[in-house]
């Protein structure tokens, strides 16, 4: 039996495919009705049946864990891809954040975050792929604050709880409008970041490390 922390790679072709639409319905889900959503739903959305859901993942962790763990796996192959195509650290780092959006982490985040402490605290391997992506953003970050590209006083911090609440839907608007909106909000609030000059009463940067503690992770 395979939970949803281990690797998928040894399953055979029908099993990774069911577990790869289970882990994408389960995103969806919890984007819509937070991670206490029924896992029948979940399951019936993935086109499975509940036995299939629990033979991937035994319990509802395993599977916020899988999502939680699916989502950093993708956010770092797209830090890396866009750090190597990208000359520019602030053009690379702004697609990441776009990419965000689209993967809408700003709805995923407030919803798995009572999940995700326990994840975290339990799971060594989701924490250091956390890790190694909030350090490969913190480097984009840096290196664009050293080019003078974004204003010093912005940290990781402050950017990552900026698209988690541009990206959260507004209740009545269409799925594609919503999802346009908020790539057009996000796109102002980075041209924003780089735009300004820290005056004289601009705040110390935010870091993960604040974000954490002030989330109580």
């Amino acid at each position: 039996m395979t939970d949803g922390g281990e690797d998928a790679s040894g399953l055979r072709a029908d099993a990774r495919r069911n577990r790869r639409m289970v882990i994408d319905a389960a995103r969806e889900t919890i984007a819509e009705r937070g991670a206490d959503a029924p896992l029948e739903e979940i399951a019936r959305r993935a086109g499975v049946g509940i036995a299939t859901l629990y033979r991937r993942f035994p319990d509802r962790l395993s599977l916020v864990r899988a999502v939680a763990e699916d989502n950093m796996r993708v956010f770092g192959e797209e830090a890396e891809r866009a750090q190597a195509e990208e000359p520019d650290p602030w053009r690379a780092l702004t697609r990441v954040c776009h990419a965000a959006v689209e993967r809408r982490v700003g709805m995923l985040l407030p919803s798995m975050l009572p999940h995700l402490r326990e994840a975290l605290s339990e799971h060594g391997t989701l924490w250091k792929r956390r890790a190694e992506v909030v350090g490969r953003l913190e480097g984009l970050l840096a290196e664009a604050q050293r080019e003078g590209l974004v204003r010093g006083d912005i940290g990781l911090g402050d950017l990552l709880l900026g698209i988690v609440k541009l990206a959260r839907p507004l209740p009545g608007m269409d799925a594609e409008l919503d999802g346009e909106a908020a790539h057009r909000q996000l796109a102002l609030y980075l041209e924003g970041l780089q735009a300004a000059r820290p005056g004289p009463g601009a705040h110390r940067p935010r870091t993960i490390a604040d974000v954490d503690r002030e989330l109580g992770i």
